[in-house]
């Protein structure tokens, strides 16, 4: 469930955790996590902490989501870079291909994994 990271008196950033698997067969609940978050407005962190296995479901809603949040004038992001699973997925998927900055940044904080 989102928990809330002060900023400011009136900022306020969701950490979203995301659990431990998000595959087409759960990504509904997730979806449904992501979007509330969404609609409450203001910037968004994904907290992969516990994140093991994941598939392009995952990567779909966190690419939606960013484009909407971020047309919103809001920051969606990751709270830290891209875990194993996750990069072996954008590796395999094509998506680290071809990157701009801001992909690298929004993915693995700045720096490519080795």
């Amino acid at each position: 469930m989102p928990a809330a990271l002060g900023r400011g008196l009136n900022d306020v950033t969701q950490v979203i955790e995301a659990p431990s698997s998000v595959t087409v067969r759960n990504a509904g609940d997730f979806a449904g996590v992501l979007l509330g978050a969404v609609q409450e407005g203001g910037d968004i962190d994904i907290d992969l902490s516990d994140l093991a296995e994941v598939d392009l479901s995952f990567v779909q809603l966190l690419l939606a989501a960013r484009a909407h949040v971020e047309q919103e004038g809001a920051r969606f992001g990751l709270a830290q870079p891209a875990v194993p699973a996750l990069a072996a997925l954008l590796d395999r998927a094509g998506f680290l291909g071809d990157l701009r900055p801001a992909d690298i940044e929004f993915w693995f904080h700045g720096e490519l994994p080795q």
